[in-house]
């Protein structure tokens, strides 16, 4: 330090009195030692060349600011220089609005107040899915073997922090996945915890009041609102500008995965933390067991001290959920109210979807009042579709009904498509061969009617020949030839004898 500096820092602490005084000044309390017609220059041009939506780099740009400067005659400010007057020039919200065209980058900058909060257990619950980070094997017919990563559904409540419900489906998030996991959530678990051979307690269930969902289509579409309503549950979605609204769900999927990701066959985050770990071949649970160990991991979670509220899910919704109002809901029954569905007129031979044709007795009884029905409301399960369910117009109750050929053998939806998407192809025609037929019969048909030009070429000659001609005209005429007198013939003797 030199002396200079020593008494620089001696006027600065004796008119201060601080020790933070002496501390070193940053960008904005320092003096701008640079003339106003240099910093006039920067500020023009960062803003003409620099500030613009094809966000150039800012080398060029300090060299057209050093190139004004020499024209002018003034001092050549450095890179650094330039650099650092940008903060002081510019706030980072018009710099993100003027440099990209990514709405992201502007919405990074805003705060976000609106958190959720609810009170009460069920008030607010949030579902999500994401693919899970490890890999699980099947043998398939015992000629092969099958390793791939499932999607894996959740929904959570934000009172208590815990899991009500899961779903883990080979499928991509669809509406199915979303009717198994709040079939889940909404109805008690022991007997579905029974059948897993897991004895540990799973108590939250129930019907949510608020549901937070993101805009996915499975969550817009008629199936998913039509369950809300049937079960008095609202609807909030997390749209652009509100996606941090769904923090709770999103962290507890991350947390699930980073449990899953520490045994055999975990996928990682990414390419990079894989880093050319064999993770197919290392898979070794099944879709079953791998099945088991997520609920192992839920109820797990349910029975762990957040850290930084030092709550225990479990216990936080056995205090305040004495009050809640217990349905006890079938799981079917929950379930059939978010499958798919559509509606159909019932006929003499039952109903028809798929190019399936369905039919049972009790809809044989309504055939003689069809014309006076309404069509009937159906539900279908895309894993099994020898089956649809029909609401009874009497009873306001579905009913199974079977497949009219007979067949129960069970048969999935995507089966069901893939063949006939096979048969298609099997039977497809080009272009030349689906028109040949047509051009054959057509030739055929042109031949045998004549053509107008046809027609009215033989009427102009009819018309032709029937006209005057001008030679007939200029004939010269013969002349008339003289009748002669009618001779009488003689007649001859007869003699007698």
């Amino acid at each position: 330090m030199t002396t200079r500096q020593i008494y620089n820092l001696l006027v600065r602490y004796n008119t201060a009195r601080t020790v933070s005084a002496l501390l070193p000044r940053t960008a904005a309390t320092r003096r701008k030692r640079l003339p106003a017609e240099v910093e006039g220059i920067i500020r023009t041009t960062l803003r003409e060349q620099w500030l613009v939506l094809e966000a150039p780099p800012l080398a060029p740009v300090v060299a057209e600011i050093r190139a004004r400067c020499e024209e002018a005659g003034l001092t050549l400010p450095s890179y650094v220089t330039v650099a650092r007057r940008i903060p002081a020039l510019f706030e980072p919200e018009e710099i993100a609005r003027k440099r990209s065209a990514n709405p992201k980058h502007l919405l990074r900058l805003k705060p976000r107040p609106g958190y959720i909060h609810a009170s009460r257990p069920l008030d607010v619950c949030q579902i999500d899915h994401t693919p899970t980070d490890i890999n699980f094997v099947e043998v398939v017919d015992g000629s092969g073997v099958f390793a791939g990563r499932p999607y894996l559904t959740i929904v959570t409540d934000v009172a208590t922090r815990s899991i009500l419900g899961f779903c883990l489906t080979l499928e991509k998030p669809s509406v199915l996945s979303v009717a198994l996991c709040l079939a889940q959530a909404m109805c008690p678990k022991e007997a579905w915890l029974a059948a897993r051979n897991l004895g540990h307690p799973w108590p939250m269930f129930g019907r949510p009041r608020l549901l937070v969902v993101d805009s996915a289509k499975e969550f817009k579409g008629h199936a998913f609102q039509r369950g809300c309503d049937d079960y008095g549950t609202r609807i909030r979605y997390r749209d652009r500008g509100r996606v941090h609204q769904g923090g709770v769900v999103e962290r507890l999927l991350g947390k699930l995965n980073a449990v899953l990701a520490t045994y055999p066959g975990s996928s990682g985050r990414s390419v990079a933390d894989r880093d050319r770990y064999p993770s197919e071949r290392r898979a070794r649970l099944s879709f079953v067991d791998l099945e088991r160990c997520v609920a192992l991991a839920v109820i797990d979670h349910n029975l762990q001290e957040n850290t930084k509220t030092l709550k225990v899910p479990i216990k936080e919704w056995q205090r305040n959920s004495a009050d809640l109002t217990r349905f006890d809901d079938d799981p079917q029954r929950v379930l059939l109210s978010f499958l798919p569905g559509t509606e159909r007129q019932l006929s003499p031979q039952g109903i028809s979807m798929f190019a399936l044709h369905y039919y049972a007795p009790w809809l044989g009884i309504l055939v003689p009042q069809r014309d006076r029905l309404e069509k009937l409301e159906v539900r279908y399960d895309p894993r099994d579709i020898s089956h649809v369910y029909v609401r009874d117009p009497d009873t306001r109750q579905f009913r199974p009904v079977e497949r009219r050929d007979g067949r129960r053998d069970s048969l999935t939806l995507w089966e069901f498509e893939a063949k006939r998407a096979r048969q298609r192809a099997g039977n497809r025609r080009s272009s030349l061969e689906q028109v040949a037929f047509r051009r054959e019969m057509a030739t055929i048909v042109t031949a045998a009617k004549p053509s107008k030009g046809q027609l009215r070429d033989a009427v102009r000659t009819a018309h032709a020949a029937a006209a005057t001609k001008p030679y007939q005209a200029m004939r010269p005429q013969e002349p008339a030839t003289a009748e002669h007198p009618v001779r009488q013939k003689r007649t001859l003797p007869v003699e007698d004898w």
